[in-house]
C-alpha cells in the first residue's frame, strides 16, 4: 500500500507541539497572544490543505497574516480620514485641476484675440497707467537713461 499523508489538522498539531517551549519562555501577556495567533491560523486549515507544495509553518504564518490583515481593514473602515491613498488622491485632483487652468490660459492666449478690457473697467482704471504691450517698446527710451 502507499504512504499516507498527515492530515492539515495534523500538521498543525504538530506545529503548535513544537511552539509550547517557545510560548513558555515568553511573558504571560505574550502568551496570550501567541495564542490568539495560533487561533487565527486555525481559521484557514481547510484552504492551507491546498498548499502542499509550503512548508507548514509558512502556511500558518500566512494565515496569520491574513487574519491581522483583515482586522486592519476593518479598523480602517471604522475611521474617519483612514485611507492610506487619501493624500495622493488629493494631490492628483491638484495636479488635474493646475493642467485644467494652464490648458485654458493657454488657450485664451493663443487661440483668440485679445479683448478689449470691459468699459467698467475702463472707468476705474486711469487710462495714464495702462502700459503699452512688451513689444511696443522704444529702444530711445533706453537712450535717455543717464
Amino acid at each position: 500500500m502507499g504512504r499516507t499523508i498527515a492530515s492539515i489538522t495534523q500538521t498543525w498539531q504538530q506545529e503548535e507541539a513544537a511552539l509550547n517551549r517557545f510560548k513558555r519562555a515568553l511573558r504571560k501577556e505574550d502568551q496570550i497572544l501567541l495564542d490568539e495567533l495560533l487561533v487565527m491560523s486555525r481559521l484557514h486549515l481547510a484552504e492551507a490543505s491546498y498548499a502542499s507544495n509550503l512548508y507548514p509553518l509558512d502556511m500558518y504564518l500566512i494565515a496569520i497574516l491574513l487574519e491581522l490583515y483583515k482586522q486592519l481593514k476593518s479598523v480602517q473602515k471604522t475611521l474617519p480620514d483612514s485611507d492610506p491613498f487619501k493624500m495622493d488622491r488629493v494631490e492628483a485632483e491638484k495636479e488635474n485641476e493646475f493642467i485644467q487652468l494652464l490648458n485654458a490660459t493657454v488657450s485664451a492666449l493663443f487661440e483668440t484675440p485679445q479683448k478689449e478690457p470691459p468699459e467698467e473697467l475702463e472707468e476705474t482704471a486711469p487710462k495714464a497707467q495702462l502700459k503699452e504691450p512688451a513689444s511696443a517698446l522704444n529702444y530711445a527710451d533706453f537712450e535717455e537713461a543717464p
